[in-house]
């Protein structure tokens, strides 16, 4: 069964709530105030908070939430047709799902004219901002990302972040292997850039190992 990251967008407002099926998610609240009801019991979910749930789950109340999903697919579309009007990205991955994997969430800010040492990851990952502009270049790739725009990393590509904006930060989630936990995935590309500095801050929201269901 192959695997998929995607990224969907739910705006909630009191009355229709957003439900899940059983895979690893990371949800963000954008903004507002929500609750996750799983067979656990329900749990509040303030603004600027992310966090992992891998039951069915059931979201409400009233805000905006940025949900990252590691799941199975099957062979067809990436993307379901209940899916479409929900999704900002997915990209199919080469991960077994067979074995855990490390879903790691985090918020990564910042400040004025930082540009980051050329680097890669330790695996692959989708970004979205928060605010603020940024110049990514990816590879062979440039291209400028405002608001809400949402970008795809593989990890295996040198990338460079420049914030033109006065601030800018976004929230990503990344598949690695279980060895990451508690250490960076951050990889610099050659040892001048490892020994420039990152400039960026970081706020960890969950380091987890899970196992995507097929």
């Amino acid at each position: 069964m192959p695997v998929r990251l995607a990224l969907f967008e739910d705006r909630i407002v009191g009355g229709r709530p957003a439900i899940w099926r059983a895979a690893p998610r990371a949800v963000y609240v954008r903004e507002g105030a929500l609750r996750a009801a799983t067979a656990a019991g329900t749990t509040a979910l303030a603004a600027d908070t992310c966090t992992l749930f891998e039951s069915e789950l059931e979201l409400s109340g009233d805000g905006e939430a940025w949900t990252f999903e590691a799941g199975s697919y099957d062979w067809g579309p990436l993307v379901g047709d209940a899916e479409r009007s929900r999704v900002v990205m997915a990209h199919a991955l080469m991960i077994d799902p067979r074995y855990p994997i490390l879903m790691r969430a985090d918020r990564v800010d910042f400040p004025p004219g930082i540009v980051t040492p050329r680097h890669g990851h330790g695996g692959p990952g989708i970004r979205r901002l928060l605010f603020g502009t940024l110049v990514a270049e990816i590879a062979d790739r440039v291209h400028r990302v405002g608001p809400g725009e949402a970008w795809f990393e593989t990890g295996r590509d040198p990338v460079v972040g420049r914030n033109i904006a006065p601030a800018s930060a976004f929230v990503r989630t990344i598949l690695l292997p279980t060895d990451y936990v508690g250490r960076s995935s951050f990889l610099p590309w050659t040892a001048e850039e490892a020994s420039k500095p990152r400039g960026v801050s970081y706020r960890m929201f969950f380091d987890s190992p899970v196992q995507i269901p097929t």
